[in-house]
């Protein structure tokens, strides 16, 4: 990936470390956010070595849906504008332009998660197909939300995202470092959206800076903070359960494509069966066929047997006849 950690540069920032870290690929993420935290607490900056140290590694899902952000920027970008002509939309209740836009939703999520997975398999880590799934299912809760769509725009996801209708996306937890998502990340995300609720509200022109908005995030930052302090403790242990997951994941993915390969043959099978089927009706109809002409034959030779019969009652009479006559 084109986003590893530089060795001998100073301990980078900690949006720097999310942003070269979330584009990593799954199996490079643990070592490299240890040697970014390594670097920084060397630099004696302990507190940004311990947020560091904190980051947790992404589910697989969430992994894909980064690197859509990191590799396939522009085809994420489209996904995020459609949803935002999407929500316009449907506030304006335009059923028309609703139906035509969901259209070419379903395939330009179906591409793009296509496209994903392809890259995903160049990569060397491919993807099941619940897993992709998962990862449509994140795109689609971004088309439905800005602030879901900021997140996935900032390609730091943790996990995956869920839409309820067009109500918001739960994000507790969804990001690596929300205070460096910034409003409008995804594009189109700034488009009106009348969810309300606990997100902050925003004017015509979509900026949120007011000071209920700045009471809220500072809120959120000591929060986060309070967060990452009583994850750390807990990051060890999660990594080792995501490791335990990713086995896990493997043995399903293994079995699911065995189970490919077994229902590829059963339709081979059934296909075979239909074949033979359609054999034994073809000669059910010839049978059918010859025994008609059979006993139309028999009929035939009954008839031939009585006309030879009187023949030859007709001759031995004659002959009967002609002796008498003698």
């Amino acid at each position: 990936m084109n986003a590893a950690p530089r060795q001998g540069s100073g301990p980078p920032s900690l949006g720097a470390a999310v942003a070269g870290l979330y584009a990593l690929l799954p199996s490079e993420f643990t070592a490299a956010r240890n040697t970014l935290a390594a670097e920084a607490g060397k630099a004696g900056d302990k507190e940004l070595a311990k947020r560091i140290k904190a980051l947790p590694k992404p589910s697989t899902a969430a992994w894909l849906v980064n690197l859509l952000a990191d590799r396939r920027r522009e085809d994420l970008d489209q996904v995020l504008e459609l949803g935002a002509a999407l929500r316009e939309a449907q506030e304006d209740l335009d059923q028309k332009q609703l139906r035509r836009l969901s259209t070419e939703r379903q395939r330009l999520l179906r591409a793009i998660v296509r496209e994903a997975r392809d890259l995903a398999a160049e990569l060397d880590h491919p993807v099941s197909e619940s897993l992709a799934a998962e990862a449509e299912q994140t795109l689609w809760a971004a088309m439905t939300d800005p602030s879901a769509a900021d997140a996935v725009a900032s390609g730091q996801l943790l996990r995956s995202l869920a839409a309820s209708g067009w109500e918001e996306v739960d994000l507790d937890g969804a990001v690596a470092d929300p205070e460096s998502v910034p409003h409008g990340a995804g594009s189109g995300a700034g488009s009106r959206h009348a969810s309300g609720g606990a997100r902050a509200p925003k004017d015509k022109s979509g900026t949120a800076d007011t000071a209920a908005v700045r009471r809220r995030q500072a809120e959120a930052r000591r929060a986060v903070r309070k967060a990452q302090a009583e994850l750390e403790e807990a990051a060890d242990g999660e990594q080792q359960a995501q490791e335990a997951l990713d086995a896990a994941q493997r043995d399903v993915d293994e079995s699911a494509g065995r189970r490919d390969e077994l229902t590829d043959e059963i339709d081979e099978l059934r296909e075979r069966i239909r074949q033979l089927e359609r054999e034994v009706a073809a000669v059910d109809r010839r049978s059918g066929k010859l025994e008609r002409e059979r006993d139309n034959a028999r009929r035939i030779a009954r008839s031939a047997r009585r006309t030879a019969e009187k023949a030859r009652q007709k001759l031995a009479d004659a002959q009967d006849a002609a002796d008498e006559g003698t």
